[in-house]
């Protein structure tokens, strides 16, 4: 009985998103740095004013501009995408300065506010690379990127009264520097993006919905954060950055997949909060490191999530939707959530591991549904055939007869589909990509199943043979 559930556990948690420290390309570092450093640049300049407008703090302010910028993403076709990030990011240069020489203040305000709009703009096209053009260990290293940041922040940062000085003014203007260079040193060919398909039966909408359900959780950190004693921020920050080699050890080493660390995220955050609920030391420290690694978990995983079936469905709707979905966090949800921590007289931890509950029950009790709509799917990531100088001819008439015939087909689907027909066999085609045999032998099952055949013998009755050579 033991052995049959540890089998059905090891098949669940299964990863099929082969990944491998090899598939970063060095030539992308400029587009793998775009995405991170747009939300690091955000993040240093909430922290130079601290200004009350009716009832909500400069912070909460700014955050709704931000989800402003990413709402104008939404409705921009696909070839502004790269000029406007361009001319953002100028226009957010231009702004540093006066935003650091302009004493506190409403103009300060209005400022920082415009500023936030135009980084918004920038987080958002920047996450358009980061979708369609990185592949899956890239985004998994641009979100470690982020995540150790913020393990700086909560430890560094906030414990050393002189970094934070000179971070907020002078680490901002340094960063900004650096992110003109990237932006301005990214080349993206649009014409090599395929975002044309309508995202039909992607499970975007899906993960969308657990990214709103991340986005609730995390304002009961800043619900409970900054309270006095209420977290440890040295304990914090370091579970977020111990999440990061957590990341690499679930993913990398023992090839479990999103899900495993998502639901990791939702018992640590449980975990971490109920510690919190009793007055004293060592639950204070063991809550808050629980805490922290929770979130870092949480926040890596979401948006990897995110990125990976957007870039899956090939749909530049599916994009447009998650910017929605980000404009209505950072607009609405907070608003609601600011108005409603006003109100509240009740000790904030409590309700705050009450929040917290409710939605972990609900993701919990949907766990075999985000099986079925997020990782039965294609998320492996090896080598592609449209790469290989050999084959790319060969996979391009596989695109082409799978669009004009509506196979609906994946990528992998595709590229199996056209080393079989060249002759290779399922332990080759492994070889050749990169990917494990089982990955190769999922995706010939499904493909079978999609051309309405059993065997070997009747593609090749179906299809004409590819003369290419193997590769040995």
């Amino acid at each position: 009985m033991l052995v049959k559930l540890s089998a059905i556990f090891a098949k669940t948690f299964q990863a099929r998103d082969e990944l491998s420290f090899r598939n970063i390309r060095g030539a992308l570092w400029p587009a793998l740095l775009i995405f991170p450093l747009s939300i690091i640049l955000g993040d240093l300049r909430y922290f130079d004013l601290k200004i009350e407008v009716t009832g909500f703090q400069s912070w909460e302010l700014m955050l709704y501009f931000l989800g402003l910028g990413w709402l104008i993403l939404a409705f921009i076709p696909k070839k502004f995408i790269v000029p406007l990030l361009r001319l953002a990011a100028i226009i957010s240069a231009a702004l540093v300065p006066f935003q650091i020489l302009t004493p506190d203040g409403p103009v300060k305000l209005a400022l920082f506010t415009a500023f936030q709009f135009f980084n918004g703009i920038c987080a958002a096209s920047a996450f358009y690379i980061f979708c369609f053009v990185l592949n899956n260990v890239e985004r998994l290293f641009g979100m470690a990127l982020i995540q150790l940041y913020y393990g700086f922040y909560y430890t560094i940062w906030r414990a050393v009264p002189l970094v934070q000085e000179v971070g907020k003014i002078w680490g901002g203007a340094a960063i900004m520097i650096i992110y003109l260079i990237v932006v301005f040193s990214c080349r993206i060919e649009q014409k090599e993006i395929n975002t044309e398909s309508d995202g039909k039966g992607s499970g975007v909408p899906f993960v969308l919905g657990l990214d709103i359900i991340y986005y609730m959780i995390m304002c009961m950190i800043n619900y409970i954060e900054w309270e006095a004693s209420s977290v440890s921020s040295m304990a914090f920050g370091l579970g977020s950055t111990i999440s990061v080699g957590l990341v690499i050890v679930i993913q990398f080493w023992r090839g479990h997949n999103a899900m495993y660390i998502w639901l990791l995220f939702l018992t640590l955050s449980l975990l971490g909060l109920g510690a919190l609920l009793y007055d004293a030391k060592i639950t204070l420290i063991s809550g808050s490191f629980a805490y922290g690694l929770g979130d870092g978990l949480g926040y890596i995983i979401i948006y990897y999530m995110c990125a990976g079936a957007i870039r899956w469905s090939r749909s530049l709707r599916m994009f447009r939707y998650f910017c929605l979905v980000f404009f209505i966090q950072y607009f609405i949800i907070s608003g609601i959530f600011s108005v409603a921590f006003n109100y509240i007289e009740a000790p904030n931890k409590y309700f705050a591991f009450a929040v917290v509950l409710v939605l972990s029950s609900i993701c919990f009790m949907l766990i075999p549904l985000i099986q079925k709509k997020l990782f039965e799917a294609d998320w492996t990531d090896g080598l592609y055939l449209r790469d290989m100088e050999q084959y790319s001819k060969h996979f391009a008439e596989t695109e082409a007869r799978s669009a004009k015939e509506q196979l609906n087909l994946t990528v992998r689907e595709e590229e199996v589909l056209t080393m079989l027909l060249g002759g290779n066999s399922p332990k080759e085609i492994a070889f050749i990509l990169k990917i494990s045999f089982d990955t190769v032998r999922f995706h010939q099952k499904n493909l079978y199943r999609k051309l309405e055949i059993n065997s070997i013998h009747e593609l090749f009755s179906k299809y004409a043979v590819i003369p290419t050579e193997k590769i040995d």
